[in-house]
């Protein structure tokens, strides 16, 4: 007896139910499509850069992925360093402490031309998206006939 008074108790709720879900339907998930300005906020990697072998120079790099989602634009801003001077510089894979080689091709790059006070600014966009996986820096260094001279470093880290 108590198995059939319990069977149409639930029979009993499963039609309100049914009935209730009928009257009030609800609402339809809104889904919202990943749009170009996601993957370029999503995708954000920030370096503090410090000058080395005692010289003053510090600044940023941002990197994001670039609108069209196939490339990373790059910013760097630099203070402090010897007016007038041209430095080339660049993303490299691995760290600051074991170098690695060029992402995205030197060509990519544009070197940073400080103005009177010693303080410059650039950007690139390189034709590679930066891999979740890796380890990343940006070097720069003090001319093109001194490649090998680091004015500053930093580790690129992914926000």
């Amino acid at each position: 007896m108590r198995v059939l008074h319990a069977a149409a108790t639930l029979a009993l709720v499963a039609v309100a139910t049914t009935s209730l879900l009928e009257a009030a339907p609800l609402p339809a998930a809104r889904v919202r499509p990943v749009t170009a300005e996601h993957q370029h906020r999503a995708a954000a990697w920030s370096a503090k850069l410090v000058g080395r072998d005692g010289r003053k120079v510090s600044g940023t790099a941002v990197a994001q992925t670039s609108a069209d989602g196939k490339g990373t634009d790059v910013s760097v801003t630099l203070e402090g360093d010897t007016p007038g001077a041209t430095r080339p510089w660049h993303v490299h894979s691995g760290s600051c402490t074991q170098a690695g080689g060029v992402v995205g091709g030197a060509r990519a790059y544009t070197a940073i031309a400080m103005d009177v006070q010693g303080n410059g600014r650039t950007k690139a966009t390189i034709p590679t998206l930066l891999a979740d996986t890796a380890h990343y820096y940006v070097n720069i260094h003090d001319a093109t006939t001194a490649m090998g001279i680091i004015v500053a470093c930093g580790e690129l880290v992914r926000q």
